[in-house]
């Protein structure tokens, strides 16, 4: 039914409003207003303090969410099908969301997970600015969203959303996320790095009514096909999404037409609410109560970069306390004071992206029930300094390709403090981590001769934490989304003009401990069949030389980030000779990749300036993975075995690790583990560690002292100098542990 205004209705004192298309004949933004108050009065979601419809009949409850779900997960298949962008078909960077009138999620599909809150805040951004009077919303009208300054992670991601009407009014929205591989970037790939402002980012859409009556307007049509190197691909993601939407419109219509239009409405709120509750029942019952302490490191190379603005050509790093408090009703706090602050770079943070990486951590922990929506967040309370890379002030002018570095590894971190709680509370097997990954992104002509971005995949290359009681899954350790595929190399292949050389798992890359993390798998790509190839990094985490804090109980982190470039190679050689190509990085069964590969190395920097590719050129990734739990030398002689047997370790790592003595038996191949020998190499172990070890009280003393004298490489004087200007109550905390005087500056003077 076509959208009709009619009628006024009263919002104050001498003040009169047109009818509005929300409930009742409001206004969305009256349901807002009102909903918002309603939670301040209560700490109920929309002041529901009996979620009586609900309670009344569990079963159609049961039913009603099910069948809401199942709509979802449905629509986004259908996405996936008509898509033709290998992140869609192949790693599935999509979501879809159901949410109120008033832009509260009710519920999100599998797939990315970061944007259940931010496609809402997006709804309600339009509501806040009358999209309503001033726009226009009108059945089967299509709006796109990616202005991430004011909602979202990165430009990237784009927002399909459509509004669901009954009988003329809006009863809900449906949001559909896509990751897109071209967004109009000037650079490499769809997360450019050199990027310093949002002109360099690509098109952003605020809330732009893009069609009606469920068709894009030709004039947007064209827009795209004009802006975008990949404008098949973007407008073929479109017509996926709006078929989604179109999908779980007709399903709503069946359940309002199933279950009633009241029932809809009140049991979408409820299920907010009782989720909330749910959550602070889990947290209640997983956690202990306290204060959690942890630190994340973020490093942003840009001084070698070719950039216009010199003052932005700076290398920065910048140190993240996150603290985190658990309160006895289950309330959290996650506190970031002492943050540096923002710059001129693509990886500055925003609330709006915070959350969404909460939102990731919390469907693979606390709420991996299939029900997380909003309320699976309203426990959770956020303190973001102002003007940090955490909470820029005024992220208009600012890049945002790369928000990712920042937001995952905080994140990565603030998982690590959640494990401590599980496993003082007695959750052992609950514990879990991540790392976040890095990849290279492309620029020039591919194999069919046509000009466009070009970006190749990494979820899924990166081995998960271990727990308490289990090695962690290789290489099961994707962030944005709860299931890991990196997709089909053939699929990939046909994207991109390179061959990919290995799917192997890299022992090398594991967090060592009682239980180890999983093993990563390595990117080794050899360029092929493209030209005039300019290659940069693509970041989805911000460490490289400074490891992540993510071991735990005595466990080590993961490896150090590899990337090498091996120009000049024999690879083409060996291809017309029919030899075998390098298929992983080295292992004791297989040749090695350096005695394979001939070549010219060349180990570029985290964030290197662009550089040329050619076909036979060879890229390497090789990631590490997370943390491990307890101390590598008490490692079972059976876990070793095991490694050893498949591949999963060496024995290098077996011996100089976790002091197991190994060999292979010459008649069968298999290994064996002396267990005389390997009890007296621990136990050399342990008496070089106490050789090596000092007192606490020594150890401060010496850091005192070089803190006193500066010892310290300047980028790191800048970096506390950074923490200490933007937190007086950093600073002070930080002088009074190391005993300072209260003039004391990292800076040199």
């Amino acid at each position: 039914m076509d959208h009709v205004n009619a009628g006024t209705i009263a919002v104050g004192a001498g003040q009169e409003e047109a009818r509005g298309i929300g409930s009742d004949g409001m206004t969305l933004r009256q349901m807002l207003k009102r909903s918002r108050q309603a939670y301040e009065a209560t700490g109920c979601y929309r002041g529901i303090t009996n979620p009586c419809v609900l309670q009344r009949d569990p079963v159609r409850a049961e039913l009603f969410h099910t069948r809401l779900l199942s709509a979802l997960i449905a629509g986004r298949e259908k996405t996936r099908m008509i898509s033709a962008s290998p992140y869609v078909r192949e790693v599935s960077e999509l979501a879809i969301g159901i949410y109120t009138p008033e832009g509260d999620n009710i519920a999100q599909s599998t797939g990315i997970q970061a944007h259940s809150r931010s496609m809402g805040e997006a709804l309600q951004w339009m509501i806040e600015q009358d999209w309503e009077g001033r726009v226009g919303i009108a059945p089967g009208d299509l709006f796109w969203f990616n202005e991430c300054s004011i909602a979202g992670m990165h430009p990237a991601d784009v927002y399909d959303i459509l509004p669901i009407f009954w009988q003329g009014e809006l009863v809900a929205w449906v949001v559909t996320v896509i990751m897109e591989m071209d967004i109009g970037a000037i650079t490499p790939g769809c997360m450019p790095v050199p990027n310093i402002e949002r002109a360099t980012d690509g098109i952003r859409f605020a809330g732009e009514k893009v069609g009606s009556r469920d068709q894009l307007r030709h004039d947007i049509h064209l827009k795209c096909e004009l802006s975008f190197d990949m404008s098949d691909v973007f407008l073929l993601d479109r017509k996926g999404a709006i078929a989604a939407n179109i999908h779980i419109r007709g399903e709503v219509e069946k359940m309002i037409g199933e279950f009633g239009l009241d029932y809809f409405k009140s049991a979408g709120g409820e299920l907010i609410e009782m989720e909330r509750r749910n959550q602070l029942a889990r947290l209640r019952r997983m956690t202990v109560p306290g204060r959690y302490r942890n630190v994340g490191v973020f490093e942003y190379f840009m001084k070698d970069q070719p950039l216009t603005w010199l003052a932005a050509r700076k290398d920065v790093i910048r140190v993240a306390p996150v603290e985190t408090r658990i309160e006895t009703s289950g309330r959290v706090t996650i506190d970031l004071e002492g943050a540096g602050e923002w710059g001129w770079h693509s990886c500055n943070a925003t609330p709006s992206g915070m959350w969404g990486c909460l939102s990731i951590s919390l469907v693979q922990t606390l709420s991996c029930d299939g029900r997380a929506n909003l309320g699976s967040l309203l426990p959770f309370d956020l303190e973001l300094p102002r003007n940090s890379i955490f909470n820029p002030q005024d992220t208009r002018p600012l890049a945002q390709a790369n928000i990712w570095a920042t937001t995952i590894e905080s994140f990565g971190v603030w998982l690590t403090s959640l494990s401590q709680a599980y496993y003082m509370r007695g959750f052992r097997e609950e514990m879990l981590g991540f790392r976040s990954a890095f990849a290279i992104a492309m620029a020039g002509y591919d194999q069919y001769g046509v000009r466009r971005p070009m970006v190749s995949g990494t979820v899924g290359t990166i081995g998960a934490a271990a727990s308490a009681v289990r090695d962690g899954l290789s290489p099961g350790g994707a962030v944005p989304v709860p299931h890991v595929d990196v997709g089909n190399v053939e699929i990939w292949e046909q994207f991109m003009p390179y061959l990919d050389l290995s799917r192997r798992l890299n022992p090398y890359s594991v967090g060592p401990g009682k239980y180890r993390s999983g093993l990563s798998m390595p990117t080794i790509s050899l360029i092929f069949g493209g030209r005039d190839i300019t290659g940069g990094a693509l970041l989805a985490g911000g460490t490289y030389n400074i490891l992540p804090n993510l071991g735990l109980g005595g466990g080590y982190p993961g490896a150090k980030l590899v990337r090498a470039v091996v120009r000049n190679t024999n690879a083409m050689e060996l291809i017309a000779e029919g030899k075998p190509l390098p298929a992983q990085l080295g292992h004791p069964a297989h040749p090695d990749f350096a005695s394979m590969l001939k070549g010219d190395i060349w180990l570029p920097h985290h964030v290197p300036e662009p550089f040329e590719l050619q076909t036979g050129d060879v890229v390497v990734d090789a990631n590490g993975a997370a943390g491990g739990y307890g101390d590598p030398l008490e490692r079972e002689p059976g876990r070793i075995l095991r490694d050893l047997e498949d591949g999963s370790t060496t024995v290098d790592i077996a011996e100089r690790i976790h002091g197991a003595v190994c060999h292979q038996r010459e008649d069968d191949g298999c290994w064996e583990i002396d267990a005389a020998a390997t009890s007296a190499l621990r136990e050399q172990h342990r008496k070089d560690r106490k050789a090596r070890a000092v007192p606490v009280h020594d150890w401060w003393q010496g850091v005192r002292q070089r803190l006193a004298r500066r010892e310290f490489h300047p980028l790191i004087a800048e970096m506390y100098g950074s923490s200490m200007a933007m937190s007086p109550a950093f600073a002070d905390e930080f002088r009074a542990f190391w005993a300072l005087p209260a003039t004391w500056t990292p800076e040199v003077k």
